[in-house]
């Protein structure tokens, strides 16, 4: 950790203030108790499952609390594990009940939504410079960062080279040009011939049941053609193009034919499902975590979006800590010291990126893994694109998203129709939300 990182840090203590009371309370100043004795409360998902010791986000986290707690003994952690699935109701219970953690490790979509509602304390020292413009974009609220970037990885497409060797159709793959980029026409062609090889397999897995892994189709359909869901200043909705309504099209099409399965009562579970199992060779929803749980035993590749604009685009996971405003100053100072500790301390900063399989958020700090895949992965950071999880309303535009694409699938819209209803309606939720 730097020199320049302990003055900020000592200087933040000195003068930090902070609102009293509970979440959303009266403010008033208060400064904050270098030598207080403090309890905080940390809160985690399964993040922390690939390290190389600690095989379980439980084990992991108790490790690092350990570690962190032996070079602040004056601060005490109290851990919680909570699940994806009730996870994120659990939080909102708390929060309600003035019980929030002290310190969560999310993604900016919660993140960020409980900054517009005033809930968190800002990271006001970062150093924004030293991290990519996607990830602090991604993790800021009004010019404030939230969430303090940590871990970013794409989320774009994988295939089974195994099965498609067995299949004789792996030279359809564009895995020896540039970027791996490919055009719809070549995998377009690559869905046929699957069809041809194996008529029992799907070549790969459209869904549409619910917003679970909603990223996966919205990126695919924007991608074909060159779209995307919103504008680049993330204002309003912008996939009603004309690009976006051709590849809506496109995927009305190949889904008539059988090139994308029956997807439209399925949903991201199932994709993977059917990718891990061997009935699809391909999966739309991929990431190097996907990759960790659903690619074991057999070979598989990254693969960009088909697209014809020359380049894909992608949507990207961030992730990394914030800290609750709990209305005791001593309290946030100790959880900036967590934070700080689990980011930036020299062996537990990199040891705690390595155990989530991301990629730094940190402009240089590149090579940490050496499979070919995750390098390839790596290198897409500059292909992100306009971070529109953070948009207000975007919780209620999913669901706007799916049921719409459920019924361009079923025949009873027409993908020009449908994509402007759900425009139309999309940025209702954004003036909503205001």
């Amino acid at each position: 950790m730097s020199k320049k990182f302990f003055k900020v840090m000592a200087s933040a203590l000195a003068t930090a203030v902070i609102l009293t009371g509970c979440v959303g309370g009266k403010k008033e100043e208060k400064k904050a108790d270098p030598n207080a004795k403090v309890e905080i409360t940390y809160w985690n998902f399964p993040q922390f499952t690939k390290d190389g010791e600690f095989k379980t986000t439980e084990e992991y986290d108790a490790a690092l609390i350990k570690a962190f707690e032996e070079k602040y003994p004056n601060i005490k952690v109290n851990y919680q594990k909570i699940e994806f699935t009730d996870g994120p109701a659990k939080i909102e219970t708390a929060i309600q009940s003035k019980t929030a953690p002290d310190v969560i490790y999310d993604a900016p979509g919660r993140v960020i939504a409980w900054a517009a509602k005033d809930l968190l304390v800002p990271f006001d020292n970062i150093e924004k410079d030293k991290f990519s413009k996607a990830a602090i974009s991604a993790s800021s609220y009004k010019d404030k960062v939230y969430l303090y970037p940590q871990g970013v990885a794409p989320f774009l497409m994988g295939v089974n080279v195994d099965l498609t060797d067995k299949l004789g159709v792996t030279n359809l793959l564009p895995l020896n040009k540039k970027d791996r980029n490919w055009t719809v026409e070549e995998f377009e062609k690559f869905l046929r011939a699957v069809k041809e090889k194996d008529p029992s397999l799907v070549p790969t897995l459209f869904y549409t049941k619910s917003q679970a892994g909603d990223q996966g189709p919205r990126a695919f359909v924007s991608n074909l053609y060159g779209s995307w869901i919103t504008d680049k200043d993330v204002t309003k909705y912008t996939i009603n193009d004309e690009n976006g309504v051709k590849g809506l099209e496109w995927v009305k099409k190949a889904y008539d034919e059988g090139l994308l399965g029956q997807g439209v009562a399925l949903e991201a579970k199932d994709a993977l499902e059917a990718f891990k199992s061997g009935q699809s060779p391909m999966s739309i929803l991929f990431s190097p975590s996907l990759a960790a749980a659903h690619a074991s035993g057999f070979n598989y590749k990254f693969i960009p979006f088909p697209n014809n604009s020359g380049k894909a685009t992608y949507e990207y996971l961030v992730a990394g800590p914030a800290i609750f405003n709990n209305g005791d100053v001593n309290k946030a100072e100790a959880a900036k010291k967590f934070v700080d500790f689990m980011v930036n301390d020299k062996d537990w900063g990199k040891r705690t990126l390595l155990a989530s399989g991301n990629f730094s958020a940190k402009v240089g700090e590149t090579g940490l893994y050496d499979t070919e895949e995750l390098k390839f992965a790596e290198t897409l950071t500059e292909q992100y694109g306009p971070y529109y999880n953070t948009i207000p309303g975007f919780a209620k535009m999913r669901p706007l998203w799916f049921n719409m694409v459920q019924g361009v699938l079923n025949g009873t819209t027409t993908p020009k129709d449908g994509l402007d209803k759900f425009v139309q309606d999309a940025d209702k939720t954004i003036k909503e939300a205001k």
